[in-house]
């Protein structure tokens, strides 16, 4: 099994959606696979390698405008909602009844959260409507150990190797692995570095990981700039300041400036439904020089504008 592949959002999924492709190709029109909230600004942690570190930490959405738009994009096609940061999900202080209202509508749901009050913040029910829940155990930088619940879905841990990195960190997080036996353990660079760092990390730290062995594995960070950005119809990213961004690595730009930068806002909540009833039109990417979505941008640019398709 490809963990990469199987485990991160920069897979080909979409071609498993040719109901959407269908829709794309055709009548020029998307349909939202998997919506990603931001639900709150707040965290209990400050992490060095934040990529958000200048974002206002008071900010949360309005949980009437979450429960109507996860209607309306459901209506529209959507099949997953990633309740992610941040801020930290677990401290959305509605974050149980998010999850029961998602779990009513049928929706798959996934979450990201550095673990710390997971077992205190999430109900057993919340527990058992979620599919999967990434854990970033750079936690284990700031506390020494994480009480996580009984989870029956998949359980996976992150961790971005960063100044803080030392053998007593990773020690503790070879412990974790050994106590509650994650699907996964994926390593990847600070993202923050230049690209010159990380092409050499890419390869420096590639190496290192792939000696560690199941469950571990390196996901490599190749950042490109994308000719048209469709991803945002796909996988639609709403931050906790009631904006939409066409996905959640704008934030790691060279002008954002350490938060979700105002010129790359795509739309508001409220606007977002509409967006699908409308022939897609690309967000300007010409200063996205950070997207980790170049490769599924292409491939929607392909659907639309095919070129000699036949001549496989």
């Amino acid at each position: 099994m490809n963990k990469v592949r199987t485990f991160t959002s920069t897979g080909m999924k979409l071609i498993h959606h040719p109901d959407v492709v269908r829709r794309i190709k055709t009548d020029r029109r998307a349909s939202p696979i998997s919506l990603q909230i931001a639900p709150t600004s707040k965290c209990n942690l400050r992490c060095d390698f934040c990529s958000n570190p200048k974002r206002q930490s008071h900010e949360s959405l309005d949980f009437g405008e979450i429960i109507t738009l996860m209607h309306k994009l459901k209506k529209r096609g959507l099949r997953t909602v990633e309740w992610t940061g941040g801020g930290d999900p677990t401290m959305y202080t509605q974050i149980n009844a998010v999850i029961d209202a998602a779990a009513l509508l049928g929706l798959e749901q996934g979450f990201i959260t550095n673990g710390i009050l997971l077992k205190d913040n999430l109900s057993e029910a919340s527990l058992k409507a979620l599919k999967w829940i990434r854990v970033s155990v750079n936690a284990l930088e700031y506390v020494d150990k994480l009480d996580l619940p009984k989870f029956e879905g998949t359980l996976g841990f992150s961790y971005v190797n960063n100044d803080r990195t030392t053998q007593e960190v990773m020690f503790r997080i070879h412990e974790h692995v050994r106590r509650y036996r994650p699907k996964y353990v994926r390593i990847v660079t600070n993202c923050l570095a230049t690209d010159e760092e990380q092409a050499v990390n890419n390869r420096i730290l590639g190496d290192q990981v792939a000696q560690m062995g199941d469950p571990y594995f390196y996901q490599p960070k190749v950042f490109g700039r994308s000719k048209s950005c469709w991803w945002c119809y796909i996988k639609p990213f709403v931050l906790h300041d009631g904006f939409v961004y066409p996905c959640s690595s704008v934030v790691l730009n060279s002008d954002a400036d350490g938060k979700f930068n105002e010129k790359y806002r795509w739309t508001t909540i409220d606007e977002l439904p509409g967006k699908y009833e409308e022939i897609m039109i690309p967000f300007d990417s010409d200063s996205c020089d950070h997207c980790v979505f170049k490769e599924q941008n292409d491939l929607v640019d392909t659907i639309l504008f095919p070129r000699m398709e036949n001549f496989v």
